[in-house]
C-alpha cells in the first residue's frame, strides 16, 4: 500500500441521473438551435454543415426542417427524425417567407423549455420503442 499512500482518497458519489423528460428537452432544444444555424446558412444561401464523426469522412449538411411547398414554407419540429404532432393533427406552420422561419423556431423552444412538446415527445419516443 506504500505506493498508493502518496495520494489523497475520496469516494465519489454516483450522479444523479437526469430524468427522461428533461433529456428529451434538452435534446430538442440543442435541436432547435441547430436548426437556428441552419437558416442562418440558408437565408445566405449557404448549406450549413457539421463535422464527421470519423476522421477522413466528409462533413454531413443538416437537413432543414421546412420544406418549400404551397407559395410559403412548412416547418415543423422534429424528435429525431419524426415530425412531432404540434396540435391535435397538425405537424407543422406555415409561413410565407424563410425569414419567417426563425420566430417560429423560438416558438418551439419556448414551447419545449415549458413542458408543451412533452406529451408529442413521449408519443414518438414510444413509437420507436414498439
Amino acid at each position: 500500500m506504500s505506493s498508493l499512500s502518496k495520494f489523497t482518497f475520496k469516494t465519489l458519489a454516483k450522479a444523479q441521473p437526469v430524468e427522461p423528460i428533461q433529456r428529451r428537452r434538452d435534446k430538442i432544444i440543442a435541436a432547435i438551435e441547430q436548426q437556428k444555424q441552419v437558416l442562418v446558412a440558408a437565408l445566405k444561401g449557404e448549406t450549413f454543415t457539421i463535422p464527421a464523426k470519423a476522421e477522413g469522412k466528409p462533413a454531413k449538411a443538416v437537413r432543414a426542417w421546412w420544406v418549400a411547398q404551397d407559395n410559403g414554407l412548412y416547418v415543423q419540429c422534429r424528435y429525431g427524425a419524426r415530425p412531432l404532432l404540434l396540435n391535435a393533427t397538425n405537424n407543422s406552420v406555415f409561413v410565407n417567407k424563410l425569414d419567417e422561419v426563425g420566430a417560429v423556431l423560438t416558438a418551439f423552444a419556448a414551447a419545449a423549455k415549458a413542458g408543451e412538446l412533452d406529451a408529442a415527445m413521449a408519443a414518438v419516443a414510444e413509437r420507436k420503442k414498439g
